[in-house]
């Protein structure tokens, strides 16, 4: 394994155990058993540290979806799919950062600046299934990009009480009927 994927691997579960704002580059230096100019070497600051690890998150959860994706189904089902793999892994990664949890209502900033990309990745994976529906006729959207947005948009409306830890919360039966509102509006007639 090479040193920088070494030390990611290791900040990762000191996120998880600590938090971001209770971790230090020593504690991260520690569980990588590395010295602190070997962590420096690689990232100039935690908050870089921290970036790349929510960055190799982010990348793993985006091959999941493109998977899901390339399935040979029916848009509408694979819309539908989507939503629930996507709210799947959300909440796994929530549930491994449970530590992070406080720290992600003091550091939204940092957390929506590193989501700006995958947002738009994400943008680009719902449009590829409302032309693919367009296409094959089962979807009417006018403009994909924006419909596409506005469902990345709804989607991470169920994130928040995820990340924030709120007990016995399931997004699944609230999925169902989003998909069917959103059905009624982009279903060919």
């Amino acid at each position: 394994m090479k040193t920088k994927e070494h030390i990611l691997k290791a900040a990762r579960g000191v996120f998880t155990r600590f938090g971001f704002n209770k971790s230090s580059m020593a504690d991260i230096a520690f569980a990588a058993k590395k010295g602190r100019r070997t962590i420096y070497t690689h990232f100039a600051t935690k908050e870089d540290v921290f970036r790349a690890v929510i960055d190799r998150e982010v990348k793993a959860l985006v091959k999941k979806l493109e998977m899901v994706c390339s399935q040979d189904i029916p848009p509408d089902e694979k819309l539908k799919t989507y939503m629930f793999a996507r709210m799947g892994a959300v909440r796994e990664l929530t549930v491994y950062y449970d530590a992070l949890r406080q720290d992600m209502i003091g550091n939204l900033g940092i957390i929506e600046n590193l989501r700006e990309e995958y947002d738009e990745i994400e943008v680009g994976l719902i449009q590829g299934i409302l032309d693919e529906g367009n296409i094959r006729g089962v979807f009417a959207v006018e403009d994909t990009r924006l419909v596409a947005g506005a469902i990345v948009m709804a989607a991470k409306g169920f994130e928040l009480p995820i990340f924030t830890g709120r007990k016995g919360y399931d997004h699944r039966p609230m999925i169902e009927p989003l998909i069917e509102i959103l059905y009624k509006g982009i279903r060919k007639q």
